[in-house]
């Protein structure tokens, strides 16, 4: 799988402006704007979360089968389990 990358992920320059050009940008399509503290932690939050999301998108996850009659309050189960 090849996966789209973040601009901030450092595949893509990763200079510290390019996740607030990245999220300003997406904003600006939507008529909406963020302010400095807005903007603070969306770059705090996506400095968190991104190196998870990245590993989660490497995984490769294609392959995998969907659970059979996923059922979010129950463990998961087998394709045998039904």
């Amino acid at each position: 799988m090849t996966a789209s990358r973040h601009p901030g992920d450092g595949g893509n320059g990763g200079d510290a402006g390019t996740v607030e050009r990245f999220v300003r940008s997406g904003l600006e399509l939507l008529d909406l704007e963020a302010t400095e503290a807005e903007m603070a932690v969306i770059e705090a939050v996506d400095g968190l979360y991104r190196p998870l999301l990245d590993g989660l998108i490497e995984a490769e996850l294609d392959g995998i089968e969907p659970e059979p009659g996923v059922d979010m309050s129950r463990g998961p189960r087998t394709p045998e389990q039904g």
